[in-house]
């Protein structure tokens, strides 16, 4: 699986699950009940796409394109988008304005990054990597996330643990 169609395929995937987390209906449980199953969905996609982008395609990106402030900067926002799905995870009440508002938040956060990161790194390698180089980048990739995935790293002390001040707290 090539690469950048398959982290592209995630980046729909996100939008998607987003716009179910903005919809409300008359049905309150019903909402409440989807909501609460598709934040644990977002978080653990969220956190393993990251952390598998880091681990086994940002440092082939640097290796081959010579350090790459692109790339320092993906891994950035991934720290933003950390922060923001954590307020998200924090909000008890799925109802709650709160709950919209910090989704507000972390939706503008990662579509920022989702744009940019599509403009700039992953164009950068649908230039100047081969096909077999995506293909291998690809399936490392997704043998990562999912096994990132499948060990549940969107729960809440997961996320906490990737944000640098929240690593040494004592309230995590």
């Amino acid at each position: 699986m090539d690469v950048v169609e398959a982290i592209i395929s995630d980046h729909v995937r996100f939008e998607r699950l987003l716009r179910t987390l903005r919809a409300r209906d008359t049905d309150t449980e019903g909402v409440r009940a989807r909501r609460t199953a598709v934040r644990a969905e977002l978080a653990d996609l969220l956190v393993g796409h990251a952390a598998a982008e880091e681990s086994e395609v940002y440092p082939k990106l640097r290796e081959l394109f010579g350090g790459g402030d692109h790339v320092e900067h993906g891994a950035d926002e991934h720290v933003e988008g950390h922060v923001r799905l954590l307020a998200l995870l924090d909000v008890g009440d799925v109802l709650a304005p709160e709950f919209d508002r910090a989704l507000g938040k972390l939706s503008n956060s990662l579509m920022h990054h989702l744009d940019e990161e599509e403009r700039t790194l992953l164009n950068d390698a649908r230039l100047r990597l081969d096909a077999a180089t995506r293909a291998a980048l690809g399936r490392a990739w997704v043998a990562e996330r999912d096994r990132l995935i499948a060990a549940g790293c969107g729960s809440r002390a997961g996320v906490a643990a990737l944000i640098p001040h929240q690593r040494s707290s004592s309230h995590v």
